[in-house]
């Protein structure tokens, strides 16, 4: 019984096999399944309907290359939104994929920064939905990191031989 007590309390279930605990599995779940509803929202709104991007988020009008740079955009966030779906579907079989969306997160780290730095106005509801995504990407890649840790028993400060 103590046996048993002591695998869990070290993230493992009483036969060995690597457990993710809680509060890190209710938070693998939460970003995940957060992040693919935001994507997937982005994408929609971005691809379908760039006007009302550029009227929410910046009181303005397309001009130019802006509708194409947003349906490029548009695309990465399809991409997000895919992966994370398997990521969320696979992850508790192939933990990797924990590794994987952190990577993809960590690719929109500096991007949503320079949006913010570049764009040259933002309403109030485009500063309130358009910086917080950075913040939140720091975040997510430290839960998906500290989780994958915790299953693999992965020490990154301590070489592979």
């Amino acid at each position: 019984m103590a046996g048993g007590r002591e695998a869990r309390s070290l993230g493992r279930d009483d036969s060995g096999v690597p457990m993710l605990t809680q509060p890190l599995k209710g938070l693998v779940l939460l970003f995940l399944c957060g992040a693919l509803v935001e994507d997937a929202t982005i994408f929609v709104l971005a691809w379908r309907l760039p006007e009302l991007w550029f009227r929410w988020f910046h009181h303005a009008q397309p001009a130019g290359l802006e509708t194409a740079l947003l349906r490029r955009a548009a695309g990465q966030w399809a991409a997000f939104a895919i992966v994370q779906a398997i990521a969320l579907l696979r992850w508790r079989v192939r933990p990797l994929w924990l590794v994987v969306v952190a990577g993809l997160r960590a690719s929109d780290l500096l991007t949503d920064l320079s949006y913010i730095v570049a764009v040259p106005s933002l309403t109030t509801l485009g500063w309130a939905l358009l910086v917080p995504p950075a913040f939140l990407n720091a975040a997510f890649i430290v839960v998906m990191m500290a989780a994958w840790r915790q299953v693999a028993g992965h020490d990154d400060a301590r070489p592979i031989r």
